[in-house]
């Protein structure tokens, strides 16, 4: 027959509660930078390549190809 301790089944469910907790701040927090920079007029965010990108540009353009 199966067992289980009460005690770390209560204790388990109050860190899981909490772990829920510290996303939702997190998530509200992302809203609200967000709407602040809707409501300073912007729309969209430009963002730089990936540098990574750059380097395998650049490795195929200096590879010779075969013909």
């Amino acid at each position: 027959m199966s067992t289980f301790n009460i005690d770390i089944k209560i204790t388990e469910a109050r860190e899981s509660i909490e772990m829920m907790s510290k996303e939702i701040f997190r998530t509200q927090g992302m809203i609200k930078a967000y709407q602040k920079l809707k409501d300073g007029g912007l729309k969209t965010i430009e963002l730089p390549n990936d540098p990574d990108d750059v380097i395998f540009k650049e490795l195929e353009s200096t590879q010779e190809k075969p013909e």
